[in-house]
């Protein structure tokens, strides 16, 4: 009795320790797959990029970065930081796959109509900006539905 006790204690442990690590790293998570996949697009595309058009690649990505979080914050005048419910935050980022495939689309569009070293630089901070857009309009609806499941 004492064993199975200990082991529903560790199996709860685990688990809470499971959500706090998604909970931590999933939005990490989906800009690293999203970032992953427009580079691998514009690979596809263009060809192996030189080192140049790696950096030119991660510069695009950055200033979209910086310029979505200049806006969220009201040019660093407010926190990032809000007291979002966890189930929503969960929620959310479980929809990421349209934020990510949106993203990607992006990247390979920048693509297909840029010249490829100027599209290096647009194609990364299209994929980061799409991105960051889709995954707010994802992160709204869940919010929606959670504030749904409250009312019943």
């Amino acid at each position: 009795m004492a064993a199975q006790r200990k082991s529903d204690d560790n199996s709860v442990l685990l688990l809470r320790e499971l959500r706090l690590a998604l909970r931590n790293n999933s939005g990490a998570y989906g800009y690293s797959v999203m970032i992953t996949g427009a580079l691998a697009v514009l690979t596809a595309i263009n060809g192996s990029p030189g080192a140049g058009q790696v950096f030119l690649f991660m510069l695009g990505a950055a200033l979209s970065f910086a310029a979505v979080e200049a806006l969220a914050t009201r040019m660093y005048r407010r926190s990032l930081r809000e007291d979002e419910a966890t189930k929503v935050i969960a929620l959310g980022s479980s929809l990421n796959f349209g934020s990510i495939l949106s993203a990607v689309g992006a990247a390979a569009l920048v693509a297909l109509v840029i010249p490829p070293t100027a599209g290096w630089v647009v194609g990364g901070f299209a994929a980061s900006l799409v991105y960051l857009l889709v995954a707010a309009v994802e992160m709204s609806l869940a919010r929606r539905i959670e504030e749904h499941r409250d009312l019943e």
